[in-house]
Order: structure tokens, then C-alpha cells, then sequence
């Protein structure tokens, strides 16, 4: 009778916890595409972790026109003195097959700094302009990127 009682509790846990982890197809639902649509390179970040290739803080440029290519995804970007940056959101969509542009959020635009994309969408449109260009302006639109902290104890270049 042991037997059984374990074998059925041991059968619920495995049940419950395959329920409770997400299928892989969820997991990669956002993949936190980056496409440069400017003429200015952005400074992209694979992943928060202190570590990076570049001071003051980034990873590698995605120069005008290009995708960052990273994977699982790009954590976030930043935007060096005389720039702001303006992103757009977009679903249902990849770098082998983007979006209408009619999918496209709101623009958030964001001014010099470390920025953390919020997952919220499967990739991004961002392009680098120059502070004072009327695209610079600020937006109401605030759900793309949070403020980023690249500097866990210390940035290490080099990776």
C-alpha cells in the first residue's frame, strides 16, 4: 500500500510542476529583437551582468539598418551625450519578417543613458537622434525601457 500512495504523490508532483513551468514555447515567445532604423550606431547589451566588451557600459553597436542578433535576446542599450533615442514596440513579427509599421507602439523616447527594454514586446524599432532634433521630444508613452544600472559593483570590459 506504501507503494502506491507513493507512486500516486510522486505522479501529482511531477504533475504540478510540469504544469507550473512554462512550455518552451513561452519561453520563447519574446526574443527582444533590436532593429537600428537610424543612420547613428546604439550601444546594445546582452545582459546585465557587469561584464562588457566596451566602456562606458555596452556590449557591441548595432550600426543604422542592422539587428543586434543576440540570443535569447538583447537586455537593453545605451545612449551616449548629444543623443536620445526613440523605440517602438512590435509583436508577431521577426528579422526575417517584420511587422507593418501599423503594428508599431507609441514612440517612448529616452535621453542619454543605460536602458533596460521591459520584455513587453517582441521586438523593438530604435533610432538614435540628435539632441534637438524635433524627434527628441518627450513622449507620454513610458512602457518600452526603465532606466538601466549597468554597474552591479563594477564594469568590467573585456568579456
Amino acid at each position: 500500500m506504501k507503494t502506491v500512495k507513493w507512486a500516486c504523490v510522486t505522479a501529482l508532483t511531477a504533475a504540478l510542476l510540469t504544469s507550473l513551468t512554462p512550455s518552451a514555447s513561452a519561453q520563447a515567445a519574446y526574443h527582444n529583437y533590436v532593429h537600428n532604423t537610424g543612420t547613428v550606431g546604439i550601444g546594445a547589451i546582452q545582459f546585465w551582468d557587469g561584464y562588457y566588451k566596451h566602456a562606458p557600459g555596452y556590449d557591441d553597436i548595432i550600426p543604422g539598418g542592422s539587428w543586434s542578433g543576440y540570443r535569447p535576446g538583447t537586455a537593453g542599450f545605451y545612449v551616449g551625450p548629444g543623443y536620445c533615442v526613440r523605440i517602438r514596440g512590435w509583436n508577431n513579427g521577426s528579422p526575417s519578417s517584420p511587422p507593418p509599421p501599423s503594428a508599431y507602439t507609441d514612440p517612448q523616447v529616452v535621453g542619454t543613458g543605460w536602458w533596460e527594454f521591459m520584455d513587453l514586446h517582441e521586438g523593438y524599432d530604435v533610432k538614435a537622434l540628435r539632441t534637438g532634433d524635433p524627434g527628441c521630444a518627450p513622449s507620454y508613452f513610458d512602457i518600452l525601457v526603465k532606466p538601466g544600472n549597468p554597474w552591479p559593483d563594477r564594469v568590467q570590459t573585456g568579456r
